[in-house]
Protein backbone atom coordinates (compact mmCIF):
# COMPACT_ATOMS: atom_id res chain seq x y z
CA UNK A 1 0.00 0.00 0.00
CA UNK A 2 1.31 4.06 -0.51
CA UNK A 3 2.43 5.46 2.52
CA UNK A 4 -0.62 7.78 2.49
CA UNK A 5 -2.97 4.34 2.86
CA UNK A 6 -0.73 3.11 5.69
CA UNK A 7 -0.74 6.37 7.79
CA UNK A 8 -4.47 6.65 7.46
CA UNK A 9 -5.47 2.67 8.37
CA UNK A 10 -2.72 2.76 11.44
CA UNK A 11 -5.09 5.88 12.63
CA UNK A 12 -8.27 4.49 11.57
CA UNK A 13 -7.17 1.27 13.29
CA UNK A 14 -5.90 3.04 16.41
CA UNK A 15 -9.07 4.56 17.29
CA UNK A 16 -11.15 1.50 16.43
CA UNK A 17 -9.15 -0.58 18.82
CA UNK A 18 -8.70 1.84 21.32
CA UNK A 19 -12.44 1.57 21.57
CA UNK A 20 -12.94 -1.98 21.64
CA UNK A 21 -10.73 -1.64 24.83
CA UNK A 22 -12.99 0.67 25.81
CA UNK A 23 -15.73 -1.36 25.59
CA UNK A 24 -14.32 -4.25 27.01
CA UNK A 25 -13.23 -1.88 30.18
CA UNK A 26 -16.60 -0.96 30.66
CA UNK A 27 -17.03 -5.25 31.93
CA UNK A 28 -14.24 -4.94 34.49
CA UNK A 29 -15.13 -3.96 38.11
CA UNK A 30 -13.32 -1.70 40.35
CA UNK A 31 -13.56 1.17 37.38
CA UNK A 32 -10.48 3.35 39.76
CA UNK A 33 -8.56 0.42 40.97
CA UNK A 34 -4.82 -0.13 40.11
CA UNK A 35 -5.97 -3.51 39.01
CA UNK A 36 -8.93 -2.07 36.82
CA UNK A 37 -7.01 0.59 35.50
CA UNK A 38 -4.34 -1.67 34.30
CA UNK A 39 -6.14 -4.81 32.48
CA UNK A 40 -8.02 -1.70 30.56
CA UNK A 41 -4.47 -0.60 29.35
CA UNK A 42 -3.79 -3.82 28.24
CA UNK A 43 -6.62 -4.16 26.31
CA UNK A 44 -6.03 -1.53 24.57
CA UNK A 45 -2.45 -2.57 23.94
CA UNK A 46 -3.68 -5.61 22.31
CA UNK A 47 -6.20 -4.14 20.12
CA UNK A 48 -3.95 -1.66 19.24
CA UNK A 49 -0.05 -3.49 18.83
CA UNK A 50 -2.13 -6.64 16.71
CA UNK A 51 -3.86 -4.15 14.23
CA UNK A 52 -0.13 -2.10 13.82
CA UNK A 53 1.70 -5.27 13.37
CA UNK A 54 -1.18 -6.65 10.61
CA UNK A 55 -0.41 -2.81 8.70
CA UNK A 56 3.02 -3.43 9.01
CA UNK A 57 3.03 -7.28 7.27
CA UNK A 58 0.64 -5.56 4.91
CA UNK A 59 3.28 -2.77 4.26
CA UNK A 60 5.99 -4.78 4.05
CA UNK A 61 4.71 -6.44 0.72
CA UNK A 62 5.70 -10.51 2.31
CA UNK A 63 2.06 -11.49 4.77
CA UNK A 64 2.50 -14.92 2.85
CA UNK A 65 4.64 -17.11 5.47
CA UNK A 66 2.25 -17.70 7.56
CA UNK A 67 4.56 -19.19 10.28
CA UNK A 68 6.89 -16.08 10.69
CA UNK A 69 3.65 -14.03 10.45
CA UNK A 70 2.18 -16.29 13.23
CA UNK A 71 5.12 -15.80 15.47
CA UNK A 72 5.31 -11.97 14.82
CA UNK A 73 2.14 -11.28 15.82
CA UNK A 74 2.31 -13.67 18.73
CA UNK A 75 5.14 -11.27 20.27
CA UNK A 76 3.54 -8.20 18.82
CA UNK A 77 0.68 -9.42 20.83
CA UNK A 78 2.86 -9.89 23.98
CA UNK A 79 4.64 -6.72 24.10
CA UNK A 80 1.36 -4.35 23.25
CA UNK A 81 -0.24 -6.50 26.13
CA UNK A 82 2.27 -5.26 28.47
CA UNK A 83 2.75 -2.19 27.20
CA UNK A 84 -0.97 -1.32 28.13
CA UNK A 85 -0.57 -3.26 31.57
CA UNK A 86 2.51 -1.52 32.43
CA UNK A 87 1.26 2.26 31.22
CA UNK A 88 -2.27 1.72 32.90
CA UNK A 89 -0.53 0.24 36.34
CA UNK A 90 1.89 3.08 36.69
CA UNK A 91 -0.56 6.19 35.56
CA UNK A 92 -3.14 5.40 37.52
CA UNK A 93 -0.52 5.14 40.12
CA UNK A 94 0.84 8.36 40.59
CA UNK A 95 -2.53 9.78 39.49
CA UNK A 96 -3.48 8.02 42.89
CA UNK A 97 -0.75 9.24 44.66
CA UNK A 98 -1.72 12.72 44.02
CA UNK A 99 -4.75 12.35 45.85
CA UNK A 100 -6.83 12.44 42.06
CA UNK A 101 -5.58 16.02 41.86
CA UNK A 102 -3.14 16.07 39.33
CA UNK A 103 -4.49 14.92 35.96
CA UNK A 104 -1.49 15.20 33.74
CA UNK A 105 0.21 12.75 35.40
CA UNK A 106 -1.63 10.13 34.45
CA UNK A 107 0.02 11.15 30.60
CA UNK A 108 2.88 9.13 31.93
CA UNK A 109 1.11 6.03 31.97
CA UNK A 110 -0.14 6.43 28.18
CA UNK A 111 3.54 7.66 27.06
CA UNK A 112 4.80 4.19 28.38
CA UNK A 113 2.18 2.36 26.35
CA UNK A 114 2.54 3.94 23.46
CA UNK A 115 6.23 3.54 23.54
CA UNK A 116 6.13 -0.29 24.06
CA UNK A 117 2.96 -0.60 21.31
CA UNK A 118 5.28 1.34 18.87
CA UNK A 119 8.05 -1.20 19.47
CA UNK A 120 6.00 -4.64 19.11
CA UNK A 121 5.32 -4.75 15.27
CA UNK A 122 9.05 -4.21 15.12
CA UNK A 123 10.82 -5.79 17.35
CA UNK A 124 10.40 -9.84 15.68
CA UNK A 125 12.55 -8.28 12.81
CA UNK A 126 14.97 -6.67 15.58
CA UNK A 127 15.59 -9.84 16.85
CA UNK A 128 15.80 -11.90 14.00
CA UNK A 129 18.53 -9.99 12.87
CA UNK A 130 20.01 -10.45 16.25
CA UNK A 131 19.33 -14.05 16.14
CA UNK A 132 20.95 -14.43 12.84
CA UNK A 133 23.74 -12.32 13.43
CA UNK A 134 22.65 -10.02 10.49
CA UNK A 135 23.26 -6.33 9.30
CA UNK A 136 21.41 -5.11 11.75
CA UNK A 137 20.85 -1.16 11.06
CA UNK A 138 17.88 -1.12 8.85
CA UNK A 139 16.45 -2.77 11.36
CA UNK A 140 17.31 -1.21 14.57
CA UNK A 141 16.36 2.32 12.77
CA UNK A 142 12.77 0.89 12.62
CA UNK A 143 12.34 0.13 15.93
CA UNK A 144 13.75 3.38 17.01
CA UNK A 145 11.24 5.10 14.84
CA UNK A 146 8.35 3.06 16.17
CA UNK A 147 9.59 3.57 19.81
CA UNK A 148 10.27 7.53 19.12
CA UNK A 149 6.23 7.89 17.47
CA UNK A 150 4.38 5.52 19.91
CA UNK A 151 5.95 8.09 22.84
CA UNK A 152 4.62 11.25 20.59
CA UNK A 153 1.64 9.65 19.90
CA UNK A 154 1.15 8.63 23.50
CA UNK A 155 1.96 12.33 24.84
CA UNK A 156 -0.18 13.80 22.41
CA UNK A 157 -3.13 11.53 22.40
CA UNK A 158 -2.97 11.76 26.04
CA UNK A 159 -3.33 15.43 26.20
CA UNK A 160 -6.12 15.52 23.74
CA UNK A 161 -7.88 12.83 25.65
CA UNK A 162 -7.80 14.80 28.75
CA UNK A 163 -8.87 17.90 27.02
CA UNK A 164 -11.64 16.38 25.50
CA UNK A 165 -12.44 14.78 28.85
CA UNK A 166 -12.78 18.12 30.35
CA UNK A 167 -15.47 19.45 27.37
CA UNK A 168 -17.57 16.53 27.52
CA UNK A 169 -17.79 17.45 31.43
CA UNK A 170 -18.77 20.95 30.40
CA UNK A 171 -21.21 20.57 27.90
CA UNK A 172 -23.12 17.39 29.90
CA UNK A 173 -23.11 17.60 33.19
CA UNK A 174 -23.61 14.06 33.75
CA UNK A 175 -20.79 12.54 31.91
CA UNK A 176 -18.70 10.18 33.47
CA UNK A 177 -16.03 10.97 35.83
CA UNK A 178 -14.11 7.84 35.57
CA UNK A 179 -10.10 8.00 35.82
CA UNK A 180 -7.69 8.18 32.74
CA UNK A 181 -7.85 4.10 31.78
CA UNK A 182 -11.76 4.75 31.41
CA UNK A 183 -12.41 7.63 29.72
CA UNK A 184 -15.60 8.54 27.87
CA UNK A 185 -15.26 6.96 24.63
CA UNK A 186 -14.29 9.90 22.41
CA UNK A 187 -10.85 10.58 24.25
CA UNK A 188 -9.83 7.22 24.22
CA UNK A 189 -10.51 6.84 20.51
CA UNK A 190 -8.62 10.21 20.40
CA UNK A 191 -5.85 8.22 22.40
CA UNK A 192 -5.56 5.33 20.24
CA UNK A 193 -5.80 7.13 16.98
CA UNK A 194 -2.88 9.26 17.78
CA UNK A 195 -0.42 6.51 19.24
CA UNK A 196 -1.45 4.95 15.62
CA UNK A 197 -0.87 7.77 12.98
CA UNK A 198 2.30 9.02 14.93
CA UNK A 199 3.88 5.49 14.59
CA UNK A 200 3.22 5.88 10.94
CA UNK A 201 4.02 8.84 10.45
CA UNK A 202 8.18 8.26 12.17
CA UNK A 203 8.33 4.58 10.14
CA UNK A 204 7.38 7.30 6.79
CA UNK A 205 9.10 10.43 8.31
CA UNK A 206 12.09 9.13 8.82
CA UNK A 207 12.55 6.51 6.55
CA UNK A 208 15.60 5.68 5.08
CA UNK A 209 15.34 3.48 1.74
CA UNK A 210 12.28 2.45 -0.22
CA UNK A 211 10.89 1.34 -3.52
CA UNK A 212 7.79 2.25 -5.30
CA UNK A 213 6.02 0.05 -7.64
CA UNK A 214 5.72 2.42 -10.89
CA UNK A 215 4.33 -0.51 -13.48
CA UNK A 216 3.33 -4.08 -13.06
CA UNK A 217 1.80 -5.98 -10.03
CA UNK A 218 -0.53 -3.91 -7.67
CA UNK A 219 1.14 -0.38 -8.65
CA UNK A 220 1.30 2.52 -6.04
CA UNK A 221 2.48 0.56 -3.64
CA UNK A 222 5.52 1.58 -1.41
CA UNK A 223 7.82 -0.49 0.39
CA UNK A 224 10.40 0.34 3.20
CA UNK A 225 14.10 -1.43 2.77
CA UNK A 226 15.06 -2.15 6.37
CA UNK A 227 16.34 -6.36 6.12
CA UNK A 228 19.80 -6.92 4.56
CA UNK A 229 18.32 -8.75 1.82
CA UNK A 230 15.02 -8.18 0.05
CA UNK A 231 13.81 -10.75 -2.56
CA UNK A 232 11.39 -9.81 -5.40
CA UNK A 233 9.66 -12.13 -7.54
CA UNK A 234 6.71 -14.40 -7.59
CA UNK A 235 7.37 -16.67 -5.80
CA UNK A 236 5.02 -16.44 -2.26
CA UNK A 237 7.90 -16.55 0.10
CA UNK A 238 9.71 -13.20 -1.71
CA UNK A 239 9.88 -10.03 0.39
CA UNK A 240 8.21 -8.30 -2.78
CA UNK A 241 6.02 -9.78 -4.81
CA UNK A 242 5.76 -9.52 -8.21
CA UNK A 243 2.87 -11.75 -9.54
CA UNK A 244 1.13 -12.37 -12.57
CA UNK A 245 4.11 -12.34 -14.77
CA UNK A 246 5.62 -15.38 -16.55
CA UNK A 247 8.35 -13.84 -16.95
CA UNK A 248 9.46 -12.88 -13.55
CA UNK A 249 11.24 -15.81 -11.97
CA UNK A 250 10.18 -16.65 -8.98
CA UNK A 251 12.82 -15.16 -7.13
CA UNK A 252 13.90 -12.73 -9.83
CA UNK A 253 16.24 -9.76 -8.02
CA UNK A 254 18.10 -8.92 -4.73
CA UNK A 255 18.45 -6.12 -2.52
CA UNK A 256 20.80 -6.35 -0.28
CA UNK A 257 22.68 -3.34 1.82
CA UNK A 258 26.23 -3.04 2.20
CA UNK A 259 27.39 -0.29 4.51
CA UNK A 260 25.56 2.88 3.42
CA UNK A 261 24.68 1.66 -0.29
CA UNK A 262 21.84 -0.39 -1.37
CA UNK A 263 23.17 -2.85 -4.30
CA UNK A 264 20.46 -4.66 -6.71
CA UNK A 265 21.45 -7.81 -8.27
CA UNK A 266 20.15 -10.06 -10.77
CA UNK A 267 19.43 -13.91 -9.37
CA UNK A 268 20.75 -15.75 -12.22
CA UNK A 269 17.56 -15.21 -14.34
CA UNK A 270 17.57 -15.67 -17.91
CA UNK A 271 15.66 -11.94 -18.37
CA UNK A 272 17.84 -10.54 -16.36
CA UNK A 273 17.22 -7.13 -14.78
CA UNK A 274 17.30 -3.37 -16.64
CA UNK A 275 18.49 -0.38 -14.44
CA UNK A 276 17.89 2.62 -15.89
CA UNK A 277 16.99 0.80 -19.57
CA UNK A 278 20.79 -0.91 -18.74
CA UNK A 279 21.28 -4.78 -18.35
CA UNK A 280 22.85 -5.27 -15.23
CA UNK A 281 25.46 -8.05 -14.98
CA UNK A 282 26.24 -7.95 -11.27
CA UNK A 283 25.73 -6.26 -8.34
CA UNK A 284 24.95 -2.30 -8.71
CA UNK A 285 25.20 0.51 -6.24
CA UNK A 286 21.64 2.44 -6.50
CA UNK A 287 20.84 5.54 -6.48
CA UNK A 288 17.83 7.81 -5.66
CA UNK A 289 15.22 7.83 -8.23
CA UNK A 290 16.98 4.80 -10.18
CA UNK A 291 14.48 2.46 -12.11
CA UNK A 292 14.60 -1.20 -12.11
CA UNK A 293 12.68 -2.73 -14.58
CA UNK A 294 11.61 -6.60 -13.74
CA UNK A 295 10.13 -8.58 -16.46
CA UNK A 296 6.52 -5.64 -17.25
CA UNK A 297 7.43 -4.22 -13.66
CA UNK A 298 9.01 -0.89 -12.81
CA UNK A 299 10.59 -0.11 -9.32
CA UNK A 300 11.97 3.48 -8.36
CA UNK A 301 14.02 3.54 -5.92
CA UNK A 302 14.43 6.25 -2.91
CA UNK A 303 16.95 6.82 -0.20
CA UNK A 304 17.29 9.70 2.17
CA UNK A 305 19.56 12.29 1.09
CA UNK A 306 21.93 12.13 3.79
CA UNK A 307 22.25 8.43 2.75
CA UNK A 308 21.99 9.60 -1.13
CA UNK A 309 24.88 11.58 -0.76
CA UNK A 310 27.04 8.76 0.55
CA UNK A 311 26.16 5.93 -1.51
CA UNK A 312 26.95 8.64 -5.30
CA UNK A 313 30.22 9.12 -3.86
CA UNK A 314 30.91 5.89 -4.62
CA UNK A 315 31.08 4.66 -8.24
CA UNK A 316 28.92 1.77 -8.61
CA UNK A 317 30.36 -2.14 -9.08
CA UNK A 318 29.13 -2.73 -11.95
CA UNK A 319 26.66 -1.88 -14.47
Amino acid sequence: MSFRLFAYYCAAWGGAAAYCGWILGRFLEGDAGLMAAALKGMALGVFVALGLGVLDTLASGSPRDLVSQGVRLTLTFLIGGLGGLIGGFVGQGFYQLSDNKWDSLLVLGWILTGLLIGAAPMAFDFLGTVMRNEERRGASRKLRNGLLGGAVGGLVGGVLSLLLRGVWGKVFQNADSQTLWSPSATGFVALGACIGLAIALAQIILREAWLQVEAGFRPGRQILLVKPETTIGRAESCDIGLFGDASIEKVHARITREGNRWMVNDANTPTGILLNGQRVTGPVALRSGDRIQIGGSILSFGVRTSEAAATASVAPISS
